[in-house]
């Protein structure tokens, strides 16, 4: 029997399911890649060549440098670096808002208490039941902030859709519900129908040909009318999007965008990558030196099932390919 495999990553948790009376199934991401340099390979442009060679010849990602923004240091760090990015003064006190009143909350949690902290594991590990037990005491109809709403509401100046439609893809029932139950209003109603455009789900070929759901996920927002204006401004803020294949058949094939984050360059050279893992889990900002090792650290994260129909996981910037995408090497083979 096949089962469909609906995997919202970065948005459920048990105790959301259970309340909403769903089932859903984690099942594989994918596998069965396209590498991303056969593209290169085929062209002729030497620059593009040298730089996927130079990707290649990066080592995977072994270390982590971040923070959950719990001390004042590591904030005003982040607070700079984003409002160096064009990120509204609004936007970021809403932004450091929310962190503040998630870290008071949840207490400790595994949260890093002062200043960036290196670590060897690319996916810490948190004390998620404590975090659902403390916030669901506070709030048992909120269930908080996730990545997507997170992103957006940072990125709310950096974001336009044309004629963005209403509808709410499956992908996004938490979502909806937590804008909904929200005590405060995040969104304007315009500013929610582009979130529901930019993130829901959308359909796309039943293959595990990588390359062809880029295409198609290229193709789908261009049709939507998204658009970044800032988009060819390195000093600006992007959007990074981590896009995710679910399917069964062909006529359920569909992509959907599972995680997100806010990236932003720093006055030494680095980027920053912000982000808030799930409902469940805490903020976390991480430091990096180029964005390869920012994918290495999201596909460590999500690359990691084998034998599956299905695509592997990809990375758009803004809306294109996340410069130096690569498939995660070190996945376990089952």
């Amino acid at each position: 029997m096949k089962i469909k495999k609906i995997i919202y990553i970065s948005t459920l948790n048990l105790k959301e399911i259970i309340m909403k009376g769903k089932s859903i199934l984690i099942m594989g991401l994918a596998v069965a890649f396209v590498a991303c340099n056969q593209q290169n390979k085929q062209t002729t442009n030497t620059n593009s060549v040298t730089k996927q060679e130079n990707i290649e010849k990066q080592p995977f990602l072994k270390q982590m440098e971040y923070s959950n923004l719990v001390d004042k240091a590591s904030q005003e760090e982040v607070k700079q670096a984003l409002a160096n990015a064009g990120i509204a003064q609004a936007n970021i006190e809403a932004f450091f808002e929310n962190v503040n009143y998630f870290n008071n909350l949840v207490g400790d949690v595994g949260l890093v208490q002062q200043g960036f902290s290196t670590s060897d594991n690319l996916t810490p590990k948190y004390d998620q039941v404590s975090v659902i037990e403390r916030w669901d005491k506070k709030h048992p109809n909120f269930p908080g902030y996730n990545c997507r709403i997170t992103s957006l509401d940072l990125l709310r100046d950096f974001v336009e859709v044309k004629e963005p439609k209403t509808d709410v893809g499956l992908n996004l029932f938490v979502d909806n519900d937590a804008l909904e139950n929200n005590p405060k209003r995040v969104f304007s109603e315009r500013e929610k129908e582009v979130f529901m455009n930019l993130y829901t789900n959308f359909p796309t070929p039943y293959v595990s040909d990588t390359q062809k759901h880029i295409e198609n996920a290229r193709k789908t927002w261009k049709e939507k009318g998204i658009t970044f204006p800032h988009k060819n401004d390195r000093a600006k803020a992007s959007l990074i999007s981590v896009f995710f294949h679910s399917a069964i058949t062909p006529e359920e094939s569909e992509l959907f965008v599972g995680h997100v984050g806010v990236l932003v360059p720093t006055t030494d050279n680095k980027l920053i990558f912000i982000e808030k893992l799930s409902f469940q889990e805490p903020y976390q900002a991480v430091k990096f030196n180029n964005r390869t090792e920012l994918n290495d650290f999201l596909m460590h994260r999500y690359d990691v099932e084998w034998n599956q129909p299905t695509s592997i996981p990809f990375i758009f910037e803004n809306d294109d390919l996340l410069e130096g995408y690569r498939p995660n090497e070190n996945k376990v083979k089952q």
